[in-house]
């Protein structure tokens, strides 16, 4: 299974603290996709990189992180506003052309992921009922409904068979079902595409989990394709995502999702600790680039 990993860098090119990305500070950005690629490359012997040309730069030139590919193909997405973070993401999904499984910068493991989950259809890492993960889902997308000139019948129509709006979370996503990737990418960009003169009515940011996370478990509902998840049960972001005291042994996979939690002392003094015990090399790279202002 290859593994595939997408940043595209407009999002984190704002002229307020650029390239923080939702972290306490930059150089935990920046931590984090070393840490990520790092751990990938220590059980994958596939891990590519799917860019722009800045994210090449950063990535690769200046980090020097190993990745064993690197395909630069997402400056396409530049007229696109930088709150669409998600577009990156989508677009790296469409153009797979083999099963693969694709983790966000902030994903760390320890071990290899079960062949059983990497053999199914569709994976990600858990579902998100509504209410108990996003208050925001149903907010944001009813207006949509109400302010955008097209919205797939595809969400409305899982809307009125749930009686609730149901994602994924995005952490890891992938499968087998490389076709149904091309076809959910299609959608999405038809569905922005189709808005962008209406996206100031909504909280851009807000509408990437109705863009990416509703729209997939809505197809894949549709098409009768059940979707395999990492964490079937999930209790607590906090202790059941990034709990650092069991790294390496009773915790194998980390992963740090949402600006709140990548706001957390805790949390960022835990991945700072890691990659600097278990690669320091990278570690002391990504403070010199700092130190004399590279990055």
């Amino acid at each position: 299974m290859k593994i595939i990993q997408s940043f595209w860098s407009k999002p984190g090119q704002v002229k307020k603290e650029p390239n923080r990305c939702g972290w306490a500070a930059k150089k935990y950005h920046y931590f984090s996709w070393a840490l990520s690629c790092l751990q990938f490359r220590q059980f994958y012997d596939e891990v590519e990189l799917v860019t722009d040309k800045a994210g090449h730069e950063l990535l690769i030139e200046k980090l020097e992180l190993p990745y064993t590919s690197c395909k630069i193909a997402l400056d396409i997405l530049n007229d696109y506003p930088p709150g669409l973070f998600a577009v990156g993401k989508l677009y790296a999904y469409s153009i797979q052309e083999a099963p693969f499984l694709h983790a966000d910068g902030d994903v760390f493991i320890w071990k290899k992921f079960d062949e059983g989950f990497l053999r199914a259809p569709l994976v990600s890492q858990f579902e998100e009922a509504g209410d108990a993960f996003h208050p925001s889902y149903f907010e944001i997308f009813i207006k949509m409904v109400n302010h955008f000139d097209f919205c797939p019948d595809v969400l409305t129509a899982s809307l009125g068979r749930n009686g609730s709006i149901k994602g994924v979370n995005a952490g890891v996503i992938g499968g087998t079902d490389v076709g149904f990737f091309r076809e959910y990418g299609r959608q999405a960009f038809e569905f922005i595409d189709r808005n962008l003169n209406n996206l100031d009515k909504v909280d851009v940011r807000l509408s990437n989990t109705i863009f990416e996370q509703f729209l997939f478990h809505a197809l894949a509902e549709e098409k009768g394709i059940a979707i395999k998840y990492l964490k079937p049960k999930v209790n607590h972001l906090l202790y059941d995502f990034a709990d650092y005291t069991g790294v390496p042994h009773r915790t194998t996979y980390i992963h740090t999702p949402g600006n709140a939690l990548k706001s957390e002392r805790y949390l960022t003094d835990s991945l700072d600790h890691r990659l600097h015990r278990d690669h320091p090399d990278t570690y002391y790279r990504i403070i010199n680039l700092l130190r004399t202002h590279q990055i």
